[in-house]
C-alpha cells in the first residue's frame, strides 16, 4: 500500500482557538478515526491569524475522508501534497465565526504558494498549485491575487518569484479587460514598478512553465512593456531578447505606435539601447526586419539621431536598404525644417553659391504639400529663409513660394504671408505681365478667413462665436495695413473680401464684436468696421420699435431692461449714426403731433437720455438735444397750463408712469434752468382737470340733447351750437382758459339743473315724469325756463311718486303706469331710485313687470276691434 504525505492548510475564523485547539479529523487512524484527533493545526504566521497549518502527515489509505459526515464529507486529493480548505460554517456558533467565502480579505493561501517558491526548478509546480487554488477556491484566490499583492512583493530578489508575479499580473489584466469589455487596452498605474518585473524575463524560456499560461504571460509582458516605454524608461528593451521565444513576428511593436520621445536626451538613450540589441535582429525574416527598422526611423526627430541609427543601430544589406531607404530619406526631409537654415549658415561660403539651388528647391518642396504638418519652429525657419537675401531668390521662385503658402491648410503658415508679400514689394519684383499677385492675394485671404471661421467654430461649437471670427478678420486687416496699407490696389482687395465675409455673419455676431474692436489701434481699420456697420444700419433702421431697441442694447453689450451703459467710443459713434438716421426721416409740422411722436417713442428716448458711460458725443447730438428740448417744452406747457385741451386729452391716453418717466428722462443729473420737472402728483392733477372738462361737456350735451329735445323747446339749438363750438375749438382752447370761472358763463343758469339731471339721462321712469311735466306746462319753451322752473317741479313729482312706493300695494295703477311706461329694465331703474331700494321685493318687481305689459295688450285689443269691424 502506497504512503502519502500531506500538509493541511485551513482558513478559520479569527479567535476560534479560544473554544478548542483546531484539529484535522478523518476516517483513518493517522487522523484519529473521527473520535480521537491527532493532527493539530497551528498558526505559523502571527500576522495571518486566520491561516492554520499542520505538520506533514504520512497516510497510507487511498480513500480518505476528513472533517465531515455521511452528508458532508471532504475527500483528500492524493495527487496534491498540500491540502487547502476553508472553514465550513457552524450555525451553532456566534455570527462572528461565520465565513463568507466571497468576502474573505485575508486569504493567505496565495502567500503560502508564493513563499514556497524556492527556485526556478519548482516554479512550474507552484504555478500548477496556484491554478489548483484558482480552480477550487476561485473567489478568495482572485481577491488575494490583486495589484496590491503584486506591488507588495515586486522587489523580491528571487527571479522565479517575480515570474510568478507576472503570471498573477497576466490573470489580473485579463480579468480587468473582460470586465471593461476592452480586450486591447489596459493601463497600469503610472507609479507601477514595471522595471522590477521586466528584468525577470532575462533568459526567459516559456517551455519550462505550464503550456496553458502562455496567454497570461504574454499579456503581462505586453502591458509591462507599454507601461515602461511610455514612462520613458528602457527596461522594456528586454523584449527584443526574448521575441524569438514569445513573439517571432514582433507584433508587440503595434502596441508602441504612439510612442514619441519628447527630447533629444531620451532619443539618444533610445538609440543607445537599439545599438545594444542590434545583434538580436540577425536571422529574422526580411519583412519583419523592415517593419522594425521603419519604426525605429520614425521615432527619430532630429538629423543626428537618424544618422546614428542608420550607421550603428540598423543591420544593412541590399534587400533591407532597398525597402527602408525611402523611409529614411523622407524622415530626413521631415526633420530638416528648422535645421535647413542652420545647415545653410554653416555651409562653407566658398561652396555656398553652388549649393543654394538645393536649399531653395528644398524650401519649395516643403511648401508643396498644403496638408503638411508644421511646427512653430519650422514656420519660423521657412520665413527666415525666404527673407534671406543670400539665397538669391528670383522673381519666379518668390511668386511660387507666395502661391504655395496661399494654398496651405495650416493657419500659422498662412499668417507669414503678409510679411513675405511686403518683402516682395521691397525687393522691387515686377508682376506686370501675368498679374499673379492680386490673384494670389485673393486666394490667400479667402483661405485665411476660412481657417479663422473653422477654428472659431471648433473652439466653441456655437454660432455666437462668430464675434471672434469678426474680430480676427479686422485684427489681421490692421496687420496688413501696417505692411501694405500704402499699396492701394492690394489693400482694396483685402478690405473688399473682409467686408464680404464678415457681412455673412449675423447682425448679432457683428454687434458682439464691437467690444473687441477697442483693441484695434489703427484708425483707418476702425473706420472701415464702423462704415460697414453704418451701412448695415442704413438698411435696417427704418423706424423706432422693439427691434431697434434690441440692436442698441446689443451694440453696447448691455442687458436689456437695465440702464444703457455705453462701453466705448465706437459704440457711441454707432448710436449717434442711428440717431442721425432717425433725424433724417420725414417729420410732421404740427407741434402737437411732433410731441406725441416723441412720446410714442419714449422707451427709446428714456434709454438714450438716461444712458451712462461714453455719452458726451451722444448727448451732444443735435437731434438728442432737440428731443430733450421738446420734452422740456411740453413739460412747460403742462406746468403753465397752456396746453390745448385736445392735445391734453391725447397726451393723457398714456399712463401716469409713462408720462412721468418721459419727462423725468429729460431732467439732467445736474438740473439746469431749462429743465422742467413734472411730478407724478402734478400729472394726476392734470388728469383730474381734463376729466372734469370732459364730464362738464357731457353733462351739458346730455341735458340739451336728451331733456330739451322736445319740439316745443325753441332755443335748444343755440345751446347745442355753442357746445359744438366748445368741442371744435378744443385744439385752440388752453387748459388755463377752461379753469377760469367764466369759461362756462353762457351755461351758468343751466349748469346746476344739468348736473342734477345727468344721473338720470338713461332713466326711463325719470324721463316719463319729465315728459309728462313738460307736456303739462305750455310755457316751457325755453331752455333756461326748463332749467330754472321745470326741473325742480319734475324732481318734486318724481320723488313724490317714488315715496308712494313705500306702500306700493295701495298705489293707483294710473300713477304707476305713468312712472313705469315703456320701462324694460326694472332693476336698472331701481338702481337709480335710491329711496326705493329698501322696498324692492320679488312680488313688487313681478307686479311692475305685468304693469309694463298693459300698453301692449291694449294696443293688441284695439287692433282686434278694428279687424272685427272689417269683417262685419
Amino acid at each position: 500500500m502506497e504512503n502519502f504525505t500531506f500538509t493541511f492548510h485551513v482558513h478559520l475564523p479569527e479567535k476560534l482557538e479560544k473554544f478548542e485547539q483546531p484539529v484535522v479529523i478523518g476516517n483513518v487512524k493517522e487522523l484519529g478515526l473521527w473520535e480521537k484527533p491527532i493532527v493539530k493545526l497551528r498558526q505559523p504566521f502571527p500576522q495571518n491569524p486566520t491561516y492554520w497549518r499542520s505538520e506533514p502527515v504520512v497516510i497510507s489509505e487511498e480513500k480518505l475522508l476528513i472533517e465531515g459526515d455521511e452528508l458532508d464529507d471532504r475527500i483528500l486529493d492524493t495527487a496534491k501534497n498540500d491540502q487547502f480548505g476553508i472553514w465550513k460554517n457552524n450555525l451553532g456558533l456566534d455570527q462572528k465565526y461565520q465565513i463568507n467565502p466571497n468576502m474573505i480579505n485575508d486569504f493567505a493561501f496565495v502567500d503560502y504558494v508564493f513563499n514556497s517558491i524556492k527556485s526556478s526548478n519548482d516554479l512550474k509546480d507552484k504555478i500548477m498549485l496556484y491554478q489548483h487554488l484558482l480552480s477550487h477556491l476561485e473567489r478568495p484566490t482572485i481577491r488575494a491575487s490583486n495589484l496590491d499583492f503584486i506591488c507588495h512583493h515586486v522587489e523580491d530578489i528571487l527571479k522565479a518569484k517575480r515570474l510568478f508575479l507576472c503570471l498573477l499580473l497576466g490573470y489580473y489584466i485579463q480579468r480587468q479587460q473582460r470586465q471593461q469589455g476592452n480586450y486591447e487596452h489596459y493601463k497600469l498605474p503610472s507609479s507601477f514598478p514595471s522595471e522590477h518585473l521586466l528584468i525577470a524575463f532575462e533568459d526567459y524560456e516559456q517551455e519550462t512553465l505550464p503550456s496553458n499560461i502562455k496567454g497570461q504571460m504574454y499579456t503581462a509582458i505586453i502591458t509591462l512593456m507599454q507601461h515602461n516605454a511610455f514612462q520613458m524608461q528602457f527596461d522594456w528593451f528586454i523584449i527584443f531578447k526574448i521575441s524569438a521565444e514569445i513573439d517571432p513576428y514582433y507584433t508587440f511593436i503595434d502596441h508602441l505606435k504612439t510612442l514619441k520621445y519628447p527630447n533629444d536626451f531620451l532619443l539618444a538613450m533610445f538609440i543607445e539601447r537599439v545599438e545594444d540589441i542590434r545583434s538580436y535582429f540577425e536571422g529574422i525574416e526580411l519583412e519583419t526586419h523592415v517593419k522594425i527598422s521603419k519604426w525605429f526611423i520614425q521615432l527619430c526627430h532630429n538629423r543626428d539621431s537618424i544618422f546614428r541609427l542608420w550607421n550603428n543601430g540598423l543591420l544593412h544589406n541590399n534587400a533591407i536598404n532597398k525597402s527602408i531607404f525611402r523611409c529614411f530619406i523622407d524622415r530626413i526631409r521631415e526633420n530638416i525644417f528648422h535645421e535647413i537654415e542652420i545647415h545653410f549658415k554653416k555651409f562653407p561660403e566658398a561652396y555656398r553659391d553652388d549649393a543654394i539651388d538645393v536649399f531653395r528647391d528644398h524650401v519649395l518642396f516643403l511648401l508643396e504639400n498644403p496638408d503638411r504638418e508644421w511646427t512653430k519652429e519650422n514656420i519660423t525657419a521657412i520665413k527666415r529663409l525666404l527673407h534671406d537675401d543670400k539665397l538669391n531668390w528670383n522673381r519666379e521662385e518668390f511668386i511660387q513660394s507666395l502661391e504655395l503658402i496661399s494654398d496651405s491648410n495650416t493657419l500659422e503658415l498662412l499668417q507669414i504671408f503678409p510679411e513675405l508679400l511686403d518683402n516682395w514689394f521691397r525687393n522691387d519684383f515686377t508682376d506686370t505681365k501675368e498679374k499673379k499677385i492680386p490673384k494670389i492675394c485673393i486666394t490667400w485671404f479667402r483661405n485665411l478667413l476660412t481657417k479663422f471661421d473653422t477654428n472659431a467654430s471648433k473652439s466653441n461649437g456655437k454660432s455666437s462665436n462668430g464675434n471672434h471670427f469678426v474680430f480676427l478678420v479686422f485684427i489681421h486687416l490692421e496687420l496688413l495695413y501696417s505692411l501694405l496699407g500704402n499699396r492701394k490696389n492690394i489693400w482694396q482687395i483685402f478690405t473688399t473680401i473682409a467686408i464680404e465675409e464678415v457681412t455673412k455673419c449675423s447682425e448679432a455676431q457683428i454687434f458682439a464684436a464691437i467690444k473687441l474692436m477697442t483693441q484695434i489701434k489703427q484708425d483707418d481699420v476702425k473706420e472701415l468696421f464702423l462704415d460697414m456697420i453704418k451701412e448695415m444700419l442704413n438698411t435696417t433702421v427704418q423706424q423706432i420699435n422693439d427691434q431697434l431697441i434690441n440692436k442698441i442694447y446689443a451694440i453696447c453689450d448691455c442687458t436689456q431692461g437695465k440702464t444703457l451703459d455705453i462701453p466705448n467710443s465706437m459704440s457711441e459713434d454707432i448710436l449717434c449714426h442711428i440717431i442721425t438716421k432717425l433725424q433724417n426721416q420725414p417729420t410732421v409740422s404740427d407741434p402737437s403731433k411732433y410731441h406725441l411722436d416723441i412720446l410714442g417713442a419714449s422707451e427709446l428716448w428714456n434709454i438714450i437720455l438716461r444712458a451712462t458711460g461714453n455719452v458726451k458725443k451722444l448727448h451732444s447730438n443735435s437731434f438728442v438735444q432737440h428731443v430733450k428740448m421738446s420734452i422740456n417744452e411740453l413739460g412747460g406747457l403742462l406746468r403753465d397750463k397752456t396746453i390745448d385741451m385736445q392735445f391734453l386729452q391725447k397726451l393723457l391716453e398714456y399712463s401716469d408712469k409713462t408720462l412721468f418717466q418721459h419727462f423725468d428722462a429729460a431732467v439732467s443729473e445736474k438740473k439746469s434752468i431749462v429743465d422742467v420737472i413734472i411730478s407724478q402728483n402734478e400729472i394726476a392733477k392734470l388728469r383730474k382737470l381734463c376729466e372734469n372738462y370732459q364730464i362738464q361737456l357731457d353733462v351739458l350735451f346730455k341735458f340739451y340733447t336728451v331733456f330739451c329735445s322736445a319740439v316745443q323747446v325753441t332755443d335748444v339749438n343755440v345751446y347745442i351750437q355753442v357746445m359744438n363750438q366748445h368741442v371744435q375749438s378744443s385744439s385752440k382752447v388752453k387748459l388755463k382758459q377752461v379753469m377760469l370761472s367764466d369759461y362756462w358763463a353762457f351755461h351758468e343758469k343751466i349748469l346746476d339743473s344739468a348736473k342734477r339731471c345727468y344721473k338720470f339721462n338713461k332713466s326711463k321712469t325719470f324721463r316719463n315724469i319729465f315728459d309728462a311735466c313738460l307736456q303739462e306746462d305750455a310755457t316751457a319753451t325755453k331752455v333756461e325756463y326748463i332749467a330754472q322752473n321745470l326741473v325742480p317741479i319734475v324732481f318734486e313729482k318724481y320723488n313724490g311718486i317714488c315715496e308712494q312706493f313705500k306702500e306700493w300695494e295701495n298705489i293707483k295703477c294710473s300713477d304707476a303706469s305713468l312712472l313705469w311706461k315703456n320701462v324694460t329694465d326694472i332693476n336698472a331703474e331701481f338702481d337709480l331710485m335710491e329711496d326705493c331700494k329698501a322696498y324692492k321685493s320679488q312680488m313688487f318687481v313681478q307686479t311692475l313687470d305685468q304693469l309694463s305689459k298693459i300698453p301692449h295688450w291694449v294696443e293688441r285689443l284695439e287692433w282686434l276691434e278694428k279687424v272685427i269691424g272689417l269683417f262685419e
